[in-house]
């Protein structure tokens, strides 16, 4: 379906939109992530009727004193009331729709202005770690060796020497598992596709469902770096970045790949991990990799399956590239490097892909 002509309010009153931004439906979470990154142009849309959800609901759950209630309503009366000298029947209608939308209008007013400090926000400032209050357990390695820690949820966190983690007590019963870190860890999470796991480092913000990455964040480095063993995350840039350069938001990491945040510049680069790890596939077995007279083809895509990655390269021109090598423990960059030279190609990564240049075999 093409959401594009949908104005802010009808993205906000699109149950699976609301469903993305509350996180309670794998599904539309599923659809919305791919339909906001494959169509940009939606994207300051979808966020500012994000933010009115989001609003709505907070204003839903808070207590108003009788004070506010009152001042909403006298609002609403003056605006309705300002319809006059329509005749009955428009009178009639008009003061139905103009209650309506004023309420909408003026609650999401009032929850922004007055209770803005109550909304969930998973886009925290650089002090966010330092920020948070009583009610937060803080765990810091002072040893010289790494420290495990296992969290309420049943997710654990390997603590670097010198490193350091917070979190809300309680913090599995709330609809965001959110923690806070500084310095380097290895993070094992727990898979709950109604509750993400999102942590804060630095400006950065990380995302996952349930898989398995490292963190290096230094409370005084120059860069964060963020690499995934299993799974998928996704790794946001500061909150008022983005709004100056909407060109920059995000980046989404799969097994294999790391991005490195540039905290000066603002700037992401994505790219494959130094020594990426064959997956383990049931499909492909280390024998696999002895390649007689093979095409080209069938060993990138072996390739491929074995490491997550994706190779671009030109079919047709290496059509008639064919590769006898009998690899096996050889490391990714091994293996493309040994296979270049065979069939006198070489080969880059780009933004975590393989990409090879040839002229061609004879």
């Amino acid at each position: 379906m093409d959401h594009k002509n949908l104005t802010v309010e009808d993205l906000a009153s699109n149950e699976s939109f609301i469903d993305w931004v509350k996180q309670s439906d794998p599904e539309a979470v599923k659809y919305w992530d791919l339909y906001i990154s494959t169509h940009p142009e939606i994207k300051e849309k979808a966020e500012k009727a994000r933010a009115l959800v989001l609003n709505l609901k907070a204003a839903e759950e808070t207590a108003y004193d009788s004070a506010q209630v009152d001042a909403m309503w006298a609002n609403i009366q003056d605006r309705v009331e300002a319809n006059a000298g329509r005749s009955p029947e428009q009178t009639v209608s008009k003061k139905i729709w103009a209650v309506a939308l004023a309420s909408v209008l003026f609650l999401s007013a009032a929850a922004v202005f007055w209770f803005q400090p109550r909304l969930i926000r998973i886009d925290q400032p650089l002090s966010a770690y330092n920020q948070q209050g009583d009610d937060f357990v803080e765990r810091m390695n002072d040893t010289d060796e790494p420290l495990e820690i296992r969290l309420e949820d049943g997710s654990t966190v390997v603590l670097e020497s010198k490193s350091k983690l917070k979190y809300k007590k309680g913090f599995s019963k709330d609809s965001l598992r959110q923690v806070y870190m500084l310095g380097k860890a290895f993070f094992n999470v727990t898979k709950n596709p109604y509750k993400p796991f999102i942590v804060h480092s630095n400006e950065v913000v990380v995302k996952v469902l349930g898989t398995s990455f490292h963190v290096e964040s230094p409370e005084n480095g120059e860069k964060v770096l963020v690499s995934v063993k299993t799974g998928k995350v996704s790794v946001s840039a500061p909150t008022e970045v983005v709004k100056h350069n909407d060109k920059l938001g995000g980046v989404i990491l799969l097994p294999n790949q790391q991005v490195t945040y540039e905290r000066k510049n603002h700037q992401f680069e994505k790219t494959l991990i130094e020594s990426p790890e064959f997956l383990g596939s049931t499909e492909i077995a280390p024998s696999d990799f002895a390649f007689d007279n093979a095409p080209i083809a069938e060993a990138f895509q072996t390739i491929e399956s074995a490491y997550g990655v994706e190779i671009i390269f030109n079919e047709e021109v290496m059509k008639n590239c064919y590769i006898t090598a009998p690899l096996g423990s050889e490391s990714l960059r091994d293996k493309l490097k040994i296979i270049c030279e065979t069939i006198g190609a070489s080969y880059e990564i780009i933004d975590a892909n393989v990409v090879i240049n040839s002229a061609g075999c004879q």
